[in-house]
C-alpha cells in the first residue's frame, strides 16, 4: 500500500511542522483509510531528499504549526508549496552535482600526481643509459683448514651517508675546519671504495667476505629546504641528485669487482624534501629517492648488485642473521643525546611490534643511522646503535653554534652469522682531499637513449 499522491504535500507540512512519524501513521489512517507503518512514510520522506538535517525548526516555525494545518483544503496552496518544494529540491541537487565534479577533479588530480611519479621513476629505470658491466676481479680466499676450523664468512657493512652532495663549505668560514664542494666529495668518495677495498682485503686473511651491503641513510644532496643553502649551494637540485648518482654509481661499479654481492638500500634523509616542511605523506618523493633510482638505472648492467629502495622512511635490511633497522635519524627528537636515542628506541620498538602484528615483520636487532655528522655507537639491549658519520664535515652551521664538529669520516663494520657483529674500522675521509684520484665528473649530456 502506497502513500496518496495528494496526501505527501501536508505530511511534508506536517512534519515540517514537527508532527511525529506515529502521528502521521495515524493521520494518514484517519483522513485516507490507508493504514501503513510509520516507518514506510519516513523512508518516503527520506528518499524524497527531506532528510532530517535539511530543516532546523526554529521557534517562529515552530508557531506555524497552528497556522499551516493538515486540515487544509486549498489546492491553489498545496500547489503553490509543493511547487516551492520542488525548486528548493532541484537547487540541492545541482549544489549536489557540482559539489561531485569538483570532488571528482580532485580525486582525478590525485590520481595523476601519483601516476607522473611513478611514470618519472619507471622512465629512469627504463631508459637511463648504464655504465658497461664489468668483471669481477678474483681474490684472495681463506684456506680450507680455517675453513675446517669453523671460520665461516662475515658479510661487511659499509653505510654510505649524508654526503650533502651540492653544499659549499668554505675554510674561510670555518675558521680553517673544513672545505667541502662536490671534486671534494668527489675524491673523499674516491678515497671511501679504496679503503673498503683495502680493509676486505685485510679481513680476507681470517675470513671469506663475499657480500657487501651498503645501506644509504639519506641527506646525499645539499638541498635547497633552507634559503642560504638555495643562495650558496654549487648548482640546483637536479643538478646535485645527478651529479651524486653518477659519481656514486661508478663507486658501487669498482666495488662490484670485488665482491661476490653487493646489496644497496636506501632512505631518504630530511634535505632532500621537495617542500619546505617535513611531509608525512609521500615522504619518499625526495631527491634522495631520485638519486637512489638513478644510480640503480645507471647499475642495471651490473647483475651482482642489488638494490632495495623503499616507500618508507625506515627498512629493516637482514645482514648475518641480524635484522638491522636502518633510518636518518631526522625523525629523533632531542639533539643527538643518549636520552633521545633511548627514547627513540623504545618508540620504535612500539612501531615494529605494530608492523609485526600486522604485516608479518620482524623487530629489529640493531640500528643504523646518519643526520648527526658523527660516528657514535650506543647499546640497545639486542645489539647496538649506530650513528654511521659524514662525507661532508663541519660546516658553517656547527661553527657559528659552537656543535660539536666531526670530521669527514664513515664507520664500516663486520658481521658474523652466529656472533653477530666481529669488528669495525672507521674511514678518515679527509685525508683523500688533495689526492689526483677520483671519478669521472663529466655527466652524459644526454640521459635517455630514448632521445634521438
Amino acid at each position: 500500500m502506497t502513500i496518496p499522491e495528494q496526501a505527501k504535500p501536508q505530511i511534508i507540512k506536517m512534519r515540517r511542522a514537527g508532527m511525529g512519524w506515529t502521528d502521521l501513521k495515524k493521520w494518514l489512517a484517519d483522513t485516507y483509510g490507508i493504514d501503513v507503518h510509520r516507518s514506510t512514510i519516513q523512508r518516503w520522506y527520506d528518499r524524497e531528499g527531506y532528510s532530517e538535517t535539511d530543516f532546523v525548526l526554529d521557534e517562529a516555525a515552530a508557531n506555524m504549526a497552528d497556522v499551516i494545518t493538515p486540515e487544509s483544503d486549498d489546492p491553489l496552496q498545496d500547489a503553490t508549496f509543493w511547487a516551492e518544494e520542488k525548486v528548493k529540491q532541484d537547487r540541492k541537487v545541482a549544489t549536489y552535482k557540482a559539489e561531485a565534479t569538483y570532488y571528482k577533479k580532485l580525486y582525478e588530480s590525485s590520481i595523476k600526481d601519483s601516476s607522473k611519479k611513478e611514470l618519472i621513476i619507471d622512465a629512469i629505470r627504463e631508459h637511463t643509459p648504464a655504465i658497461s658491466k664489468v668483471p669481477q676481479i678474483p681474490h684472495k680466499r681463506v684456506s680450507s683448514k680455517k675453513q675446517k676450523r669453523g671460520l665461516k664468512p662475515q658479510i661487511m657493512v659499509a653505510p654510505l651517508t649524508d654526503t650533502h652532495v651540492g653544499d659549499r663549505v668554505t675554510f674561510d668560514q670555518t675558521t680553517g675546519i673544513n672545505e667541502y664542494n662536490i671534486d671534494i666529495f668527489n675524491k673523499r668518495l674516491y678515497g671511501w671504495t679504496e679503503q673498503i677495498l683495502l680493509l676486505s682485503s685485510y679481513r680476507r686473511n681470517i675470513a671469506d667476505v663475499e657480500e657487501l651491503v651498503i645501506p644509504m641513510l639519506g641527506d646525499m644532496v645539499s638541498g635547497d629546504i633552507h634559503e642560504e643553502l638555495a643562495r650558496t649551494n654549487i648548482g640546483n637540485c637536479m643538478e646535485q641528485m645527478l651529479n651524486g648518482a653518477f659519481l656514486i654509481s661508478q663507486a658501487l661499479m669498482k666495488l662490484s669487482q670485488h665482491f661476490k654481492k653487493i646489496r644497496v638500500s636506501g632512505v631518504v634523509g630530511n634535505h632532500g624534501r621537495m617542500t619546505r616542511k617535513i611531509p608525512s605523506k609521500d615522504k619518499y618523493m625526495d631527491w634522495d629517492h631520485m638519486l637512489y633510482q638513478w644510480v640503480g638505472a645507471f647499475c642495471k648492467n651490473q647483475k651482482n648488485i642489488e638494490f632495495h629502495i623503499p616507500k618508507n622512511f625506515s627498512a629493516i635490511i637482514k645482514v648475518a642473521n641480524r635484522n638491522i633497522l636502518i633510518m636518518h635519524g631526522d625523525s629523533i627528537s632531542g639533539g643527538g643525546s643518549s636520552a633521545s636515542f633511548t627514547r627513540m628506541v623504545g618508540q620504535m620498538r612500539g612501531v615494529q611490534q605494530q608492523n609485526k602484528d600486522w604485516n608479518g615483520q620482524q623487530s629489529f636487532d640493531d640500528i643504523m643511522i646518519g643526520h648527526f655528522h658523527r660516528i657514535d655507537e650506543y647499546d640497545i639491549g639486542t645489539g647496538s646503535l649506530y650513528i654511521c658519520g659524514t662525507v661532508k664535515g663541519s660546516d658553517e652551521f656547527t661553527t657559528n653554534r659552537l656543535h660539536l664538529s666531526s670530521p669527514p669520516k664513515h664507520l664500516i663494520t663486520y658481521w658474523h652469522p652466529e656472533h653477530g657483529n666481529v669488528g669495525k674500522e672507521i674511514i678518515q675521509l679527509e685525508k683523500f682531499d688533495n689526492s689526483p684520484n677520483k671519478f669521472t665528473a663529466v655527466i652524459p649530456e644526454v640521459w635517455s637513449n630514448s632521445i634521438v
